[in-house]
């Protein structure tokens, strides 16, 4: 990688920072940001369970990692262009590198229960509700 690659890609990672710290921008700016950069997600909440479904192509289910504490579900992965090496005479990178990170919360879900999986690009995580956080009808005596 020439020098001036490398320097644009570190000032590329670092937009969202520089934002920040240069002129306070709200962290809802860095979030729609990183979803540009990184892919879309839909976040679900039923009455039983929260459903989370995030775009994650070419990443490799070993590669992600899923944590669940203080009710905060996260979701990261870390993506490193692969090294071609050999004679090139034109070439144009589009892929982004570096990492990723996205948070939901998810109030009362069921640590024991939560289910992932990864198929065609598309990692769903199921994470059904404990019983005493779902909401319940009240009836009137």
């Amino acid at each position: 990688m020439s020098k001036d690659l490398k320097l644009f890609k570190d000032f590329w990672n670092d937009v969202p920072s520089i934002f920040n710290r240069n002129w306070n921008f709200p962290k809802l700016f860095n979030d729609e940001f990183d979803k540009i950069l990184n892919g879309k997600s839909d976040f679900e909440e039923f009455e039983d369970k929260y459903v989370v479904e995030l775009e994650v192509p070419g990443v490799e289910k070993d590669e992600v990692n899923i944590g669940l504490k203080n009710d905060n579900l996260t979701i990261s992965w870390n993506r490193e262009r692969e090294n071609k090496d050999g004679d090139k005479k034109n070439y144009k990178y589009e892929r982004r590198e570096g990492s990723f990170s996205r948070s939901f919360n998810v109030e009362g879900a069921d640590s024991n229960k939560i289910q992932a999986e990864l198929k065609n690009g598309l990692l769903k995580i199921v994470l059904p509700k404990l019983e005493e956080a779902k909401s319940k009808k009240i009836e009137i005596k």
